[in-house]
């Protein structure tokens, strides 16, 4: 009787076990989970910066800048032809809009600029982890071995993405958005053509066409980076 009773113990203490490493495996390879990590390490990693006066570009692009302290320029960009970055206004209309949104409510603050690109910086890493995810739902790669793996690939990407010290400039020079800005937008244009295409048979797949269109063309009233997109699709077809 006693050895039937350790035999039970045994076999519900290794259950147990299971269920515990299970519910572990569970939580690793949770949604939310990554989304957790994903902006939690940028938190971590630019938490110091808030205060990092302007530097260089910062001075003419945004400190002593009329463009962004007057909307009517950014709503009429012909108006702002004589003044010294009038000519740039249109190619990176997107940026200054955003620039003038941070000086309407931050003044020459500086912590608003920073949140607001590390924002999208973040922002960047969550599109790239569902690029990775919706590339393992591709006919070309959902049978792949790593299939099963795709979503610790797709956190591992992201988090390598997001911590990684290259992106430093992109996130603490304020002036630097036009380039983490032109990335949002074409990551978003890549994301939702990838969606749209894995909806062969669903109405919803013009809408994420479309998102992606509206996207593309911000991407392009970012930065001059983004002109390179429609390549970047064609050649994610192949």
């Amino acid at each position: 009787m006693a050895k039937v009773k350790l035999k039970i113990n045994s076999l519900l203490s290794e259950t147990e076990k299971k269920d515990g490493t299970s519910a572990i495996r569970t939580v690793l390879n949770s949604l939310p989970f990554h989304i957790f990590l994903i902006i939690l390490l940028p938190l971590l990693a630019y938490s110091n910066t808030f205060d990092v006066p302007f530097q260089f570009d910062d001075i003419i692009n945004i400190k002593t800048n009329p463009i962004i302290k007057d909307f009517s320029y950014i709503l009429e960009p012909s108006k702002a032809k004589g003044l010294p970055l009038g000519g740039g206004l249109s190619s990176r209309w997107t940026g200054y809009l955003t620039f003038a949104m941070n000086y309407k409510y931050n003044g020459l603050d500086v912590t608003g600029y920073h949140i607001v690109n590390l924002l999208i910086h973040i922002s960047n890493a969550l599109l790239l982890y569902a690029m990775v995810i919706l590339s393992f739902c591709t006919p070309f790669l959902k049978r792949s071995l790593l299939k099963e793996s795709s979503a610790y690939i797709a956190l591992f990407t992201a988090l390598m993405f997001v911590s990684h010290p290259i992106q430093t400039q992109a996130v603490t020079y304020i002036v630097q958005r036009f380039a983490s800005l032109a990335t949002f937008f074409y990551l978003a244009a890549i994301v939702c053509y990838i969606k749209s295409r894995l909806l062969t048979e669903n109405p919803w797949r013009y809408f994420f066409y479309v998102l992606s269109l509206i996207s593309a063309i911000l991407a392009m009233k970012t930065k001059g980076i983004a002109f390179t997109l429609p390549v970047v699709i064609v050649l994610y077809e192949f």
